[in-house]
């Protein structure tokens, strides 16, 4: 058989898998790839969507005036300094948390499901459900804080702490994904370690340490890099709980790519915000990965 007649034989086994394939690769390209690739293009013109269809390329203007935007300033330094309060409450949270459950507890079931049901609300929900507790009139915080005759607190409208609520609350909503992670990893470790551990006299200090850390740390590295980018990407706790406020001290990026977007229709300038958060968590991320791995190496 010649060489042509050998690949023309081979041709609809390699088509056949491209074929089965398609089911994901259709909506892959329609519902991700489309919209990043004209995002990109989008920031890098003057798009409005009060003038459909009429956008004129700018080159790196939206970029530039986001060095000089104060609004975009201070809301990528409150979704900064999210990042630096919300990934370490989570990761710590969701480890110790998941080093209890692992423990042979009577009702381990049923505190599992509590930190873990939250997980599955959706943003509205849970900002409803807070705005029940940290109302300042009629909320259950406040509402205990009378009867023990302690003075009532209205956290939403202090700009040092506003944000520390939103920490609070996106702990309560999210620490059921690090749990399950970290506990499923934890299971995975073998109990003779442990018991061989035990017999040469180590404590459970030194077996956390010794055994347990070092097995789970290449899950630790994967939760850290997700709730990394996880919380980059906040949004609806935060717009839906304090609007952004007081005095914009809870804006964060995609809140504001949101109302430069959706309510001044400058789609142009929101997509070069976009992209530029997607920037910094790449960088960040990347960065994240050579420190982590170096850590490992030298070791």
């Amino acid at each position: 058989m010649s060489t042509a007649e050998q690949n023309r034989s081979r041709w609809p086994k390699s088509l056949t898998g491209f074929l089965f394939l398609t089911p994901f690769l259709v909506p892959f390209a329609a519902f991700w790839l489309w919209p990043i690739a004209n995002g990109l293009y989008l920031s890098f013109t003057d798009a409005n969507m009060l003038r459909a269809g009429e956008a004129n390329a700018i080159g790196l203007e939206n970029y530039s005036q986001l060095l000089s935007d104060r609004v975009y300033r201070q809301s990528m330094g409150n979704t900064l300094l999210f990042v630096v309060e919300n990934v370490p409450v989570l990761v710590i949270g969701g480890l110790l948390l998941a080093v209890l459950l692992n423990e042979p507890l009577t009702a381990r079931a049923g505190i599992r499901a509590v930190f873990v049901a939250p997980y599955l609300i959706t943003g509205s929900a849970v900002a409803i459900i807070w705005q029940f507790v940290l109302d300042p009139s009629t909320g259950w915080l406040n509402s205990w804080l009378s009867s023990v005759g302690l003075p009532i607190q209205n956290v939403l409208s202090q700009p040092d702490q506003a944000m520390w609520a939103v920490t609070l609350i996106t702990l309560w909503w999210r620490v059921g994904f690090p749990l399950l992670v970290i506990l499923a990893a934890l299971q995975d470790i073998p109990q003779d370690l442990y018991d061989a551990a035990k017999i040469d006299g180590a404590g459970a200090v030194q077996r956390f340490r010794t055994i347990t850390l070092p097995l789970i740390t290449p899950v630790l590295i994967f939760v850290l890099i997700i709730r990394l980018i996880d919380s980059f990407k906040v949004f609806a706790q935060v717009y839906l709980v304090t609007g952004g406020g007081p005095f914009g001290s809870t804006r964060v990026a995609i809140q504001y790519l949101y109302e430069t977007g959706f309510l001044d229709f400058r789609t142009g300038y929101a997509a070069a915000i976009g992209w530029s958060v997607f920037l910094i968590i790449l960088v960040v991320t990347a960065v994240q990965l050579l420190i982590l791995r170096r850590v490992r190496i030298y070791e």
